[in-house]
């Protein structure tokens, strides 16, 4: 990767509030049928897949990720 390149990326940090601020006290039913509530500290973990055999995100717990 190139230097130019390298600087295209934001730090994990800018990731961290984006999320936080978006998404802190709602509750979603995930693809693989699991439950999360951003913010709680009993909530599920999560597996993000990256564009997925070209669905787009696919969004599991972490437990069904393993």
């Amino acid at each position: 990767m190139t230097k130019k390149q390298k600087q295209m990326y934001q730090e994990a940090e800018a990731l961290r509030q984006l999320l936080w601020e978006t998404l802190a006290g709602k509750k979603f039913k995930l693809h693989c049928g699991h439950h999360i509530t951003f913010g709680q500290q009993l909530g599920n973990d999560l597996t993000l897949y990256n564009g997925a055999k070209n669905k787009g995100f696919v969004v599991i717990c972490s437990l069904c990720g393993y």
